[in-house]
């Protein structure tokens, strides 16, 4: 027997007898519900001793669109059909918002989340089909108002950019009260993560921490937010008022929307993304988007306002199938988030060192933010949802429709009895009796 030989011998006998005791080989990455993501949560806590946070979104699998496919027409629309992808926001505000396509760009804070050199690169994207981008909760900021082509401003807890002068400018407000990876809690940046640029925007001293509080001061109850939706209303000259949610007691948060007299409701699944909140709240709590969307849709219509307020839908959604899917479940219209800053930083992330996170190059406390070019990822970002349009173009063709309004549940099939129960949508297969 050669050296080698002996060496390959000796050292595969060791590894039986390691192999032989479960205590080596079985890990707790092995065991059930430990996967490697919740074994590292374990390890952060005991390092820190603090509460888990983490960015995205929940880790969880989700009940999505998937099992949901379109049946295709018989007679699809002859090429050069005109398509109709027209979307308005506020049907009954005195200033509605009109849309072109049926999605916008969702709200990601400069600061709170992302650098500010993605957020104008975003909200050039959004004017390159006509769409809305969404301030995030670090409220108005002017070089995104002079880009943007229709800007929703979110009035935020903190009153970050919600001076009068400010919401005046936006084609939408959007009161925040929840969000769908951090539930209703508030947020802390310490000063040292802010910069000059950024504290100045935010209007802090120098030294002063950033404070996102839980809730507004002053809505305690469904009285003080119809007094709210009102006052905003009469400042803006009538422009939409929606209220954001986290989906949660469905039906009796959207009555008290109802009463305060929104005209549009934003309701964000367990599958909204974040730039980072307590583990806790992003794994366990709230209700998938798809099961929100569908019980929002039938309450708003039993309740005779279907027509009335729009239903905007966030939370997971990543292409232009999951937006018709959601619209003709019930939608009006959908925010896209993450697939957006995605789109927009992918052809620079080579830029980045080696071992560095993707989150380095867009987020604002990233480590290598300046390597971001912004007209770079505006056209990338802007190439993502003009395709977006596009593919929702093919799709309407092959149904036969003209149009997105005339999207149904009847259009689609579900593959599995579980998705056909929770949408009502009709099985793909009969029900076989089983046979003795």
């Amino acid at each position: 027997m050669s050296l080698m030989q002996y060496l390959y011998s000796r050292l595969a006998d060791q590894m039986l007898v390691k192999l032989a005791d479960m205590k080596m080989v079985k890990m707790p990455t092995a065991v059930d519900n430990y996967s490697f993501i919740k074994f590292m949560g374990i390890a952060e806590r005991a390092k820190n001793g603090k509460p888990l946070s983490e960015p995205l979104g929940s880790t969880l699998d989700f009940k999505d669109f998937q099992d949901l496919m379109f049946l295709p027409g018989l007679f699809p629309l002859p090429d050069g059909t005109p398509l109709n992808k027209k979307v308005t926001i506020g049907r009954n505000a005195a200033k509605p918002m009109e849309l072109p396509v049926p999605f916008m760009i969702s709200a990601m804070a400069y600061g709170a989340s992302i650098s500010k050199k993605v957020k104008l690169a975003l909200a050039k994207a959004s004017s390159a089909v006509g769409t809305a981008t969404n301030s995030g909760e670090s409220g108005f900021l002017a070089e995104e108002r002079e880009i943007a082509k229709l800007y929703v401003v979110q009035y935020n807890r903190a009153g970050w950019g919600n001076d009068p002068a400010q919401l005046k400018q936006a084609d939408m407000i959007e009161i925040k009260m929840g969000q769908g990876a951090s539930a209703g809690d508030g947020f802390l940046i310490k000063h040292e993560r802010i910069g000059d640029e950024l504290r100045k925007h935010l209007k802090l001293k120098e030294g002063q921490d950033a404070v996102m509080p839980a809730r507004f001061p002053d809505i305690n109850n469904e009285e003080d937010l119809k007094k709210k939706v009102d006052e905003l209303r009469e400042l803006t000259g009538g422009v939409p008022i929606a209220v954001k949610i986290a989906a949660g007691n469905i039906e009796a948060d959207l009555d008290k929307l109802i009463y305060a007299g929104v005209d549009a409701i934003v309701l964000d699944g367990a599958q909204g993304e974040t730039a980072g909140s307590p583990e806790i709240l992003i794994n366990n709590f709230g209700i998938p988007s798809l099961y929100a969307l569908v019980r929002a849709a039938t309450h708003l219509t039993n309740k005779g306002v279907k027509d009335k307020i729009s239903l905007i839908m966030t939370g997971g959604f990543r292409d232009s199938a999951d937006v018709l899917k959601a619209i003709a479940l019930g939608a009006d219209a959908i925010y896209i988030g993450y697939p957006v800053a995605l789109a927009a930083a992918y052809s620079q992330l080579n830029r980045l060192p080696a071992g560095s996170s993707p989150t380095d190059l867009y987020l604002y406390d990233g480590k290598h933010t300046d390597l971001f070019d912004v007209k770079e990822g505006a056209d990338c970002a802007g190439n993502f949802l003009k395709a977006l349009s596009e593919e929702m173009d093919i799709a309407l063709r092959c149904l036969g429709k003209d149009s997105i309004h005339m999207l149904t549940k009847n259009d689609l099939v579900s593959l599995t009895r579980e998705m056909s129960q929770i949408t009502g949508v009709k099985l793909a297969y009969p029900i076989q009796p089983i046979s003795n």
